[in-house]
């Protein structure tokens, strides 16, 4: 299960999703039908078209057989603990081969676990629910260290992780990449005001109303530090970030947060937005700087409105 998922769905097995890799139709058929009932299940006949799934959705556990074409379950699982984004996905061999030297194969490889054909349910049940527990509570713990403790955003710790692997993404398939800073407008008044507990739930809010404006998947909200947020739009050029904008924009207003220390009566924000250039290199601080350098000028300008720096600019 993503980390994102995570947040939104509660802990529980049947929202997990586990892979069955096998070549044989009924032992396909016969595998998922004894997990049916635990959790959910996807079927694919070979290893290649096993790499193509985990590529677009990673699932929480994979079955595989040892013995296919092409591709066997060995190389299989060596090529998945080879990518980092896929090296995490626990792995059972569904095996008949039962020699010493086939047991250490299988350990080498990477798997966590084997089960020897012919498969008998209980164990494969009950190894199954074992390994995604175990999966889930590890995904659970890593999630709780990502996320901002008072508005369950993302936090620095996952940016600085996140944001190096999502560049070289980026440039790999020649995509545009956007960046949108955010800062809520004289909060410090505001805490001053109305006092810190009634300034986390404004935050708490503000944090709400921009994660509902973030539609896809790849899209991510972080809290950076303070009354600011980041907004990182991978695969979006200034248009579409700038459309994403005008949402947030309408889900502030939308709020109606009172706020009698602002010349605009209300909770506001003001914002810098800018796109990844090829000069930014593998150092993405200058690109941060430069998206920063928008929202400043934004708060000298008169606050509650974004500016936009293009390409070179």
């Amino acid at each position: 299960m993503a980390l994102q998922s995570l947040i939104d769905t509660p802990y529980q097995l049947s929202t997990s999703t586990v892979l069955i890799v096998e070549d044989e139709p009924i032992t396909r058929t016969i595998i998922a039908n004894y997990l049916d009932d635990l959790c959910k299940v996807a079927v694919v006949a070979s290893a290649e078209e096993a790499v193509r799934y985990c590529s677009r959705t990673p699932p929480d556990l994979i079955l595989t057989d040892i013995l296919m074409k092409e591709m066997d379950g060995l190389s299989f699982c060596k090529l998945l603990k080879s990518e980092p984004g896929l090296q995490h996905i626990p792995v059972i061999f569904i095996t008949s081969l039962s020699e010493n030297d086939d047991e250490q194969a299988c350990w080498e490889a990477g798997c966590v676990d084997y089960v020897v054909k012919p498969v008998n349910a209980v164990t494969l049940i009950n190894r199954v629910k074992a390994h995604l527990t175990l999966k889930l509570q590890t995904d659970f713990l890593k999630l709780q260290s990502v996320l901002d403790g008072l508005t369950r955003v993302y936090n620095r710790h996952w940016l600085n992780d996140a944001v190096p692997r999502l560049i070289r993404q980026a440039r790999r398939k020649q995509q545009p990449f956007c960046l949108a800073m955010f800062d809520v407008d004289w909060f410090k008044r505001y805490n001053d005001h109305f006092g810190h507990i009634q300034g986390d739930q404004c935050l708490k809010q503000v944090a709400h109303a921009l994660k509902s404006t973030l539609l896809r998947p790849s899209d991510a909200l972080v809290r950076y530090g303070g009354e600011e947020f980041l907004c990182l739009l991978p695969d979006t050029d200034l248009n579409g970030a700038l459309n994403v904008v005008e949402r947030i924009k309408a889900a502030i207003k939308q709020l109606e947060l009172r706020h009698p220390e602002s010349p605009f009566g209300v909770v506001t924000l003001s914002g810098g937005l800018s796109q990844l250039e090829e000069s930014d290199g593998a150092n993405w601080e200058a690109w941060l700087q430069r998206t920063d350098d928008q929202l400043y000028r934004a708060k000298t300008d008169g606050r509650n409105h974004v500016c936009v720096t293009s390409n070179g600019q």
